[in-house]
């Protein structure tokens, strides 16, 4: 079975389980990404102990537990974060070395941001913001949006190595990737659709076309940096969690600090 073919069969399976959490959202959507930042954990702990920033299995318990606080009590959020991040100062002076202790330290931050902050921000969308369904539009531009560049540039891409991170990334897939959002936002306006604001729909596509990109460049930079191929084994034919969710991490991340930004985030 060549590579398309299994992507495609994972897909079928898959995205209707998805598709179903981000509808009914509640509990499903909590356990959806729950399951996201059990196995991201473990799969960023077995990358950087690869690149020989030896992080220790208590982390991966801690950041399911991080993530459930960041979901349940939205009103500690900074509370939580410093205490996340004063754990790994803790640790890091009681562990001490002089040539891994700074660099770990780092590394379990950046980690505990990446595998439990920002699932934890991407569920609260679908929790506590009184525009329904504006997650579900945004993994659905990211679809979209991932698609559309992986086939430019495949069929179409010239102008290979735009960034060394990921080489065999195409301009023409990228700028593709990027236009995709503008066209469905044309589309909708002109026939209509006020099921979510426009202005929430232009930051839908922001996040979408451009952060969920960057989001894939991320997740390449980590896997460059580890000398590993895939974040894991786990996805026949998609690679690993992160692999799968790299673009949804970093791209609902930023939609939803841009509507707290914005006033947009009311949480009840």
């Amino acid at each position: 079975m060549n590579e398309l073919n299994k992507r495609v069969l994972v897909s079928v399976i898959f995205i209707p389980g998805l598709l179903l959490a981000l509808f009914y959202e509640g509990i499903p959507l909590y356990l959806m990404f729950l399951v996201v930042s059990i196995l991201g954990a473990q799969e960023y702990r077995s990358m950087m102990n690869q690149a020989g920033q030896n992080i220790s299995w208590i982390w991966i318990l801690l950041m399911p537990l991080l993530y459930s606080g960041w979901v349940f009590y939205p009103a500690l959020e900074s509370a939580i974060l410093w205490l996340a991040i004063f754990l790994a100062v803790l640790h890091s002076l009681i562990k001490w070395d002089t040539n891994s202790s700074v660099p770990r330290m780092f590394t379990v931050i950046f980690g505990l941001i990446y595998t439990a902050l920002f699932p934890a921000m991407i569920v609260k969308i679908g929790w506590y913001h009184p525009v329904k369904k504006i997650l579900l539009a945004l993994i659905l531009m990211i679809w979209i949006v991932d698609t559309v560049a992986y086939f430019v540039g495949m069929r179409f891409g010239k102008k290979r190595n735009i960034t060394p991170i990921s080489p065999k990334k195409s301009r023409e897939g990228f700028i593709a990737g990027g236009l995709a959002p503008v066209m469905i936002l044309f589309i909708l306006y002109v026939s209509g659709f006020s099921a979510i604001p426009m202005l929430h729909l232009v930051l839908v596509a922001v996040a979408a076309g451009i952060v969920g990109q960057l989001g894939d460049l991320l997740e390449s930079m980590l896997k460059r940096f580890c000398n590993v191929k895939d974040s894991s084994r786990l996805i026949p034919g998609h690679g690993g969690m992160l692999d799968r969710t790299d673009s949804i991490l970093l791209a609902g991340s930023f939609l939803y600090a841009a509507l707290a930004v914005l006033g947009k985030a009311w949480l009840r």
